[in-house]
């Protein structure tokens, strides 16, 4: 014959639902076992998670002294580069500004009759200097003539204008160069 089965009751024999005491523990065996297995999964979650946020945060941080160095090591070579654009910057703001030289001494070499002679030429923003010695007195005039016919120069002007004996009429002459602004 089989034993008979002992139940061993602790709480008691007498109906604990209806005591305060018996309330809470009861609602401590059937809900607060629900809660405390959630909350333990819940710590669980965080510390596995805690191993591939660990993980992040080392490659983020390595990643980035990388790169850092990186910029450290281009740091010269980007001055450089900025000194470099500084330069160009500069030089294509005189280029765009500045009046053309080189069509104003082609102007001036279609100009000049042949006994004509130019001992100096001096181009800048907005005017022009010249010094000049004419073998005649015709190719004096010629070329005042002809630096007074064209637009790109106005406001002639003859300055010190002497005659030598070997070597013909000296002049010197500052003008105007037309459509360019006085700063």
């Amino acid at each position: 014959m089989p034993a008979k089965e002992i139940r061993i009751n602790l709480l008691g024999s007498q109906d604990l639902s209806h005591t305060p005491w018996g309330r809470l523990v009861e609602w401590a065996t059937t809900y607060g076992r629900y809660i405390m297995i959630t909350t333990e999964i819940v710590v669980l979650l965080a510390f596995i998670s805690r191993f591939s946020l660990d993980r992040k945060n080392t490659d983020l941080t390595e990643e980035l002294r990388q790169k850092q160095a990186i910029i450290e090591a281009n740091l010269e070579f980007e001055r450089d580069i900025k000194s470099i654009q500084a330069h160009l910057t500069t030089a294509k703001t005189l280029l765009s500004t500045q009046a053309q030289p080189v069509d104003m001494v082609s102007t001036l070499e279609s100009l000049i009759p042949a006994d004509v002679y130019l001992s100096s030429v001096d181009i800048s923003r907005d005017k022009l200097g010249i010094s000049a010695t004419a073998g005649t007195t015709q190719g004096f005039a010629q070329f005042l003539s002809n630096l007074q016919s064209i637009s790109q120069i106005q406001n002639v002007l003859l300055g010190d204008i002497r005659r030598e004996p070997l070597t013909g009429i000296e002049f010197q002459l500052t003008a105007d160069i037309a459509g360019v602004k006085p700063k």
